[in-house]
């Protein structure tokens, strides 16, 4: 078996030659680096949508522990509600609740996936198809054709979508917009 000194070696003297060939090729390749202060997909500052709301949380960013995704934000907040109140059995943790994505958050979202959506789709980042599983849950109480919550397992959230901007009660009772450059969003 190779000594790890030997493999890094080894690589150290293929790294510069493979990548003047691909660049020579015109081949690069590049890290993409996230929008961290937006959603990554399309940009926007906010979980939006238009039209009917069934469909809004089909493209939302990205919030996660690691990689820059909006870790420090009201869509964590928002997504913190869902996972540890909303759908949470064990009678909620409002305390977990402060738009700070951490290892507790990974945690939940890691376990909601694997129960909402499947346990190959658990990975405890949430993304596109995360906020889409999520988005199903939205759901228009008084037949107005607009959202007022969102239907968790256990407990519900009062949400709303206004000028396309989604909207939710912080800790404090505080109208909040699900914004991915801003934390706002006050704890218990």
């Amino acid at each position: 078996m190779a000594s790890s000194s030997k493999i890094r070696s080894v690589l150290r003297r293929t790294a510069v030659p493979l990548t003047a060939t691909l660049l020579a090729l015109g081949i690069s390749v590049s890290m993409a680096t996230p929008a961290s202060a937006s959603n990554s997909y399309n940009g926007n500052a906010y979980i939006q949508g238009t039209g009917t709301f069934t469909d809004d949380w089909t493209d939302e960013g990205v919030v996660a522990e690691f990689g820059g995704y909006n870790r420090n934000s009201n869509a964590t907040c928002l997504w913190q509600k869902i996972v540890f109140w909303a759908d949470s059995s064990s009678g909620g943790h409002r305390d977990q609740i402060d738009g700070y994505f951490g290892h507790n958050t990974t945690l939940a979202t890691h376990s909601w996936q694997a129960n909402y959506m499947s346990p190959t789709a658990a990975d405890g980042s949430v993304g596109k198809n995360t906020w889409a599983a999520a988005g199903k849950r939205l759901r228009d109480t008084d037949g107005d054709g607009t959202v007022d919550k969102y239907d968790g397992r256990y407990r519900d959230i009062a949400i709303s979508r206004v000028n396309g901007v989604y909207h939710f009660a912080d800790a404090d009772g505080n109208d909040r917009k699900a914004s991915y450059d801003a934390r706002t969003c006050t704890i218990v």
